[in-house]
């Protein structure tokens, strides 16, 4: 299995099956398992690098608990990735560019840090551009949770000495390119449990880079990574709060727009306020949509809503986002409460506005009173 055991409790059962899948070459030697006490005994893991090994090849079990070994040629069944799109390119663009300014100003090495990135074709695309884009950062690493197809493009660039993960989530086609390369992967490649992957203590010892897209960002940077219009998943946190929580760099990546079938334009990812929140103000760096990239580390929440609105909407909704904002501005610095201005009454018109009229483009703000 190409994900690796996440708990104690997974071993110590009176009897269990297991599983031999021949459609995927051995994995032998790929994990580093870990099988960690329980609080308070529970001990630090010492990790100082991506590469470096804390556990064991193998999980130690009794072969008398053991009740069948099923043997299966079950390949796993993913889709393919969309292809990468002007917009995704741009997207990595303004992400390369943020990373070699850090470079430029000594905040940052010249071979960065460990690169954690989430799932998705726009995450796809940005580790893709580190890859082609005309970045030229050498000896790179990743820590993350979830390997996808452009990490095999980075591979093979030259530009990836070492990888390590929980899981490896490649297309069909990807999966192929992997067991074909097999010998040429398998010493850069390292799985741990997702404990370990995910762990606070490591991702901020190590300085981890977490990039990860989100459903919509408000203009005070918080970010909602799981549900449309607050009530309908779209999918699961996963593991962008235990990354953009302790990353030395949180950043999140979106198109400024995503499409819908009754607005040219489309739904706008940069709103006055989320529908529901995943991550908070506090935990986030950059946001960088095509159209670039703001930088809100120090910023007070109006000084951030300035940047992000100018720098990471769309052209369309920019009026609208600086209507709103300047409007909650007044209002709210007139009654004497103005560090993260609000116009509650009006904060989810332009999401109202989409379910009643399938456009977030209102013409006018109706103020409440």
């Amino acid at each position: 299995n190409a994900r690796t055991t996440e708990s104690l409790e997974a071993c110590i059962i009176d009897k269990f099956n297991t599983e031999v899948n021949t459609a995927a070459p051995s994995f032998e030697g790929l994990h580093d398992i870990t099988m960690t006490d329980l609080p308070p005994r529970r001990k630090p893991y010492l990790i100082m690098a991506p590469e470096d090994r804390i556990g064991t090849p193998h999980i130690p079990i009794d072969p008398e608990r053991v009740v069948a070994i099923i043997e299966s040629d079950y390949p796993d069944q993913t889709q393919p990735n969309a292809p990468e799109d002007d917009t995704s390119r741009a997207i990595a663009s303004n992400l390369i560019e943020f990373l070699k300014y850090e470079v430029s100003k000594g905040r940052l090495p010249e071979n960065l840090l460990p690169l954690q990135s989430g799932i998705g074709n726009i995450a796809n695309a940005v580790i893709g551009g580190l890859a082609s884009g005309g970045a030229n950062f050498k000896n790179l690493k990743v820590w993350t949770e979830v390997l996808q197809d452009s990490f095999l493009d980075l591979f093979d660039s030259g530009n990836l000495d070492f990888a390590t993960a929980t899981s490896i989530r490649f297309s069909p086609d990807g999966f192929k390119r992997f067991y074909d390369n097999w010998e040429n992967y398998y010493p850069k490649l390292l799985l741990r449990s997702q404990a370990v992957s995910n762990s606070p203590e490591v991702i901020r010892r190590l300085g981890v880079i977490g990039m990860n897209t989100p459903v919509e960002v408000d203009i005070y940077a918080h970010a909602n990574s799981t549900c449309v219009l607050g009530s309908r998943m779209l999918n699961g946190l996963g593991g962008s709060a235990d990354f953009l929580r302790s990353a030395k760099y949180s950043i999140m990546h979106t198109p400024s727009t995503r499409p819908s079938k009754t607005d040219p334009t489309g739904v706008s990812c940069i709103v006055p306020m989320c529908t529901h929140v995943d991550q908070t103000e506090h935990d986030l760096d950059v946001v960088v949509t095509e159209q670039g990239f703001a930088d809100v580390r120090g910023l007070s929440p109006r000084e951030r809503a300035r940047v992000i609105i100018k720098k990471c909407a769309h052209p369309d909704y920019v009026p609208i986002l600086e209507d709103y904002f300047n409007k909650a501005e007044f209002e709210c610095l007139r009654k004497g409460m103005g560090h993260e201005p609000h116009m509650l009454f009006n904060s989810f018109d332009m999401h109202k506005h989409l379910v009643d009229h399938g456009t977030m483009k209102l013409d006018k703000w109706d103020w409440y009173g």
